[in-house]
Order: structure tokens, then C-alpha cells, then sequence
């Protein structure tokens, strides 16, 4: 036979039932609570560590940028005392060339109207200069008493030659000469004319001006 219990179940019964739910949903949320606490205190963590790497690394930045200041002080510092060098030593060279420049050009005029020399010239770019015109040399042979000096000026670098010679083929040789020679440029014939006086065969001499300038 089947029974039907009607009646209500006790309140004691009901009250455990009660008491146990709130005990589970406590626990439920304690858990997760701490999940939640430990959960953030990972996170925590990882942007605290994400943070000290970006300290670390502009740190490192900061020491680099502090490296190439420092250098480039340096590198001006040492620009600063090279041009200061480099004028002293100008002002040095200068004065040395005002000092022995009159004499390598007396030296260079010596030598050109000495027999046995001759301008001071690269022997291979005379070379060269003879196997493109075998006229672009000067005469070796050529006898240097035939042209005397009268008077050589220089201004800043600009010279001029006066002289007499025998002819005008002594006059075009002593020219040939200062043109190849290395310690003058632009040299040009300013003037020849018959002289008053005569040479050793009775003849005229010719009076000739040059200018030039001097390349110390």
C-alpha cells in the first residue's frame, strides 16, 4: 500500500537546509575573491615588471644620448683646436715664404741664366712636353751671357723683369726659360725695343720687359 505523507516537514529540518546554502555561497565567493585578489596581483606583477623594463631600457637610452653628447663636446672641442692649428700654421707659412720666397725666385733667376742648368722643371714633364712639340724645351746649349739682367721687381706677387739681350732669339730663349720654370706663371712679353747701345759685334742690343707672377 502506497502512503501519502500530507504534513509539513519540520522547521528544524528546513532551517539546516538554509544554513548549509549560505555556508556554500560563502565559500563560493571567499574563492573567488581570492581568485579575483590573486588575479590582479598577477597583473599586477607582469605591468610592474613590463614597467621597470621600459625604466631599465630608457636608462640605457639616456646613457647612449649622455655618450654622443659627450663625444660630440669633444668632437667640436677637437674641430675648434684643428682650425686654430690649421691658421697658426698658415700664418707660419707666410711668413716662411716671405722670408726665403726672394730668394729660391734670385736662386731660380741664377740658375736659368747659368750655363749648364736651366728652370726648375719635372724632368718627365719635360719629357713630355718635347715629345708633343720638340720646340717646347729650352736650348741646353744656348750661351746664357747673351742676355744680362737690369732690374727685377715683385709686388704681392707680381714681378717684373727688365733686360737687355744680344737678339730676339735670345730674348724668345731667356722667355722660353721663366715660362717653363715652376716658380713663375702668366709670363708675358711686355715690350722689346732697340737699345742704344751696342754689343761686342757692333750691333744693337735689345732692351726687353717681362711680367710674371711668382708662385712661392
Amino acid at each position: 500500500m502506497i502512503r501519502i505523507n500530507l504534513l509539513p516537514p519540520a522547521r528544524g529540518g528546513r532551517a539546516r537546509g538554509a544554513s548549509g546554502d549560505s555556508t556554500l555561497w560563502a565559500g563560493i565567493y571567499l574563492v573567488s575573491a581570492a581568485a579575483l585578489a590573486g588575479g590582479l596581483a598577477l597583473y599586477h606583477l607582469s605591468r610592474s615588471s613590463e614597467l621597470e623594463e621600459l625604466r631599465r631600457a630608457n636608462r640605457e637610452v639616456q646613457a647612449q644620448v649622455d655618450k654622443l653628447n659627450a663625444e660630440t663636446a669633444q668632437m667640436a672641442q677637437l674641430k675648434a683646436q684643428l682650425a686654430e692649428s690649421e691658421r697658426v700654421e698658415g700664418i707660419i707659412e707666410t711668413l716662411q715664404r716671405g722670408r726665403t720666397g726672394p730668394t729660391r725666385v734670385l736662386m731660380e733667376l741664377r740658375n736659368i741664366l747659368s750655363e749648364g742648368r736651366g728652370p726648375s722643371i719635372d724632368a718627365a714633364q719635360l719629357e713630355a712636353l718635347r715629345r708633343e712639340n720638340p720646340n717646347a724645351g729650352f736650348d741646353a746649349s744656348w750661351d746664357v751671357r747673351r742676355v744680362a739682367l737690369l732690374s727685377f721687381t715683385e709686388e704681392k706677387g707680381n714681378c717684373k723683369i727688365t733686360g737687355v739681350a744680344r737678339t730676339n732669339r735670345d730674348v724668345a730663349e731667356f722667355l722660353r726659360r721663366i715660362t717653363l720654370s715652376s716658380l713663375f706663371e702668366d709670363t708675358i712679353l711686355s715690350r722689346t725695343e732697340m737699345a742704344s747701345s751696342k754689343g761686342p759685334d757692333g750691333k744693337n742690343l735689345i732692351n726687353f720687359e717681362l711680367s710674371c707672377r711668382v708662385s712661392y
